[in-house]
This record gives structure tokens, sequence and C-alpha cells, in this order.
């Protein structure tokens, strides 16, 4: 009896492992023809945010980041090299007085300046929200469109009657929204490094950024955890 169970385990094991073998080769090393120029735009579609000074940011199809003032005509840099994004640094308000921007006030023979007070951590990370969430609704958007593209296929090739690989679409979309994600990140970045300079510039230390990371960290585990849910409704 004994014998007969050890080999109907080892039985049951060789046809997990022989089935795992199966699938992670239909999903990770069989090669599937995947070009799709629709794809391939979605995923490169260039994504342009403002920072809170009025600088602009774009990445480009080619994996290329610029920054350009606003002024710049042709929004690229002079040398036509990659742009370090910068933010404002030490920036100062000027006080107004019957809406003409005055730095000081004179009363009798004694001079009384106005300065801005010192931002806090907090004032600092609050400017750069609305860019942070411009970038959330433009990731968004694309993996929507993503999606969107995916579940076309999906139904397209159904009514047609053609069988449906499962390792296809898998190797096809996980690929495109991992590479999404990529310039996706790649955009934070430049954002996050704006943030840092900002922070240091008035005095903190960089580290504050940290809690700005894990939100954007956070949300993008939500998208894949979207996508996922997504997919599987296919």
């Amino acid at each position: 009896m004994k014998k007969k169970l050890k080999i109907f385990l080892l039985l049951l094991l060789i046809l997990i492992l022989a089935t795992a073998g199966t699938l992670l080769y239909f999903f990770k090393f069989k090669e599937y023809d995947v070009a799709d120029e629709e794809v391939a735009k979605i995923v490169e579609d260039p994504y342009t945010i403002e920072m809170p000074d009025g600088t602009t940011i774009t990445l480009y199809e080619n994996g290329d980041i610029v920054e350009s003032t606003g002024t710049a005509s042709n929004g690229t840099s002079t040398d036509g090299s990659k742009v370090a994004v910068t933010s404002t640094e030490g920036t100062k308000e000027e006080a107004t007085t019957s809406g003409n921007k005055t730095p000081s006030s004179t009363t009798g023979n004694s001079n009384t300046t106005e300065t801005t007070p010192k931002p806090t951590v907090t004032s600092i990370k609050q400017k750069y929200v609305p860019t942070l969430e411009n970038l959330q609704s433009q990731a968004d958007s694309r993996l929507n469109t993503l999606v969107g593209h995916a579940k076309q296929e999906y139904s397209a090739k159904k009514a047609n009657g053609e069988s449906i690989s499962y390792g296809y679409f898998y190797n096809k979309y996980v690929d495109a929204a991992s590479g999404l994600e990529a310039r996706t990140d790649t955009v934070f970045a430049g954002v996050i490094k704006a943030v840092e300079k900002d922070l240091v510039a008035n005095g903190y230390d960089k580290s504050y950024s940290k809690n700005v990371t894990d939100d954007y960290n956070a949300k993008k585990k939500a998208r894949k955890d979207s996508l996922l849910n997504k997919a599987m409704g296919l």
C-alpha cells in the first residue's frame, strides 16, 4: 500500500512539474510574433508634464527626456543632449501693496522689509502634487488604452474562430505594460529629482521626499493589479 502511494505521489509530482514546465515554456521561453504598431504607439506616446516653475518635461518616443523652460521654440536643449531636470531653487514671492510688487515699505525714517517665510517641507511637496497627478493620469490613460486594445484583439480572434494563445497575449501585453511602466518611471525620476533639489535648496534633507516615492510605488502596484484584473476578464 505504501509503495503504491509513493508511486502515485511521484507520478503526481512529475505531472505538476511537467505542467509547470509547459506553462513556463509557453509563457516565458516560446517566441511569439507580437509586433504591433498600435501597441508600440500606445507605449511610446510622448509624455509631457509641466513642473511648478513652468518648466516642461517631455519624454520622447526614442527615450530621450528633455526639459524646456517654456521660452524655447523647439523644446529641446541647445546642444541636443539630454537635460537634467531642475526646479526653482530659493525662489521668493514678492510682497504686494495695492497691486504693485514691492520688496519693502518705508515709514518715516525707518525701513521695514517684508520677507517671505521659509517654506515648509509639506508646502514644497504640495507644489508638485498637480504634476504627479498629471503623470498618474497620463499613465492610467495609456494603460486603459492598452487594455482596450488587448480586449479588442481577443474579441476579434474569438469572433473569427481563431485559437486563443494565452502565451501570446501574456508575452505581448505584459511586455508592453512593462515598457509603459519603465517610461513612466523615467518621468517620475525627473520629477522626484526636482523635489529633492527644491528641498535641499530650502535647507531640508532630500530624504523628506521618500513618502512621495512610496506613494508613487503604491499607485504603480495598484495599476498592475488593475491590469491583471482586467486581463482576467478577457
